[in-house]
């Protein structure tokens, strides 16, 4: 089960891809968009934010991967080795997708397992949810050997 937590007030301009891998991937994968905070000084946005996700972390068990253009940058091949690896012991991945402030890293550093570069450049929240719901589909047919990633 991959699960995908993402903020943004919109992903319209890729929403009919992004509909294409949810159904795709069936009950196999869920996206949980949260709304941004809007009102307060950054850091206040910054503090409930990550309160917010800390909320939504602390309870699960799952594999939790952040994605951020300054960590660890992995080719399909190697996520895909990752995510096997971590089957031993997770059966359910979550992908966090940023916010337009961030978040407190240090307070959020002990809930998350791996920090995950997509590429360096900055990209809109959507484009990089739509991004990862390829990757995740990706991984799941190299899994049943199709000639997708071909």
């Amino acid at each position: 089960m991959y699960k995908i937590i993402i903020t943004s007030d919109s992903n319209k301009h890729f929403e009919s891809a992004i509909k294409e891998y949810e159904k795709r991937l069936g009950k196999t994968f869920e996206i949980t968009k949260l709304k941004p905070v809007k009102n307060g000084s950054d850091k206040q946005i910054i503090e409930k934010e990550t309160d917010n996700l800390i909320k939504i972390l602390e309870k699960q068990k799952w594999f939790k991967i952040v994605l951020n253009p300054v960590w660890k940058n992995l080719d399909t091949k190697e996520l895909y080795n990752l995510i096997e690896e971590k089957k031993q012991n997770f059966s359910e991945f979550i992908f966090i997708i940023g916010w337009a402030l961030w978040i407190d890293y240090i307070r959020l550093k002990s809930y998350i397992n791996f920090e995950l570069n997509l590429w360096k450049m900055t990209m809109p929240h959507s484009l990089a949810l739509l991004v990862i719901s390829e990757q995740i589909y990706r991984l799941e047919m190299m899994k049943k050997g199709t000639s997708y990633n071909k």
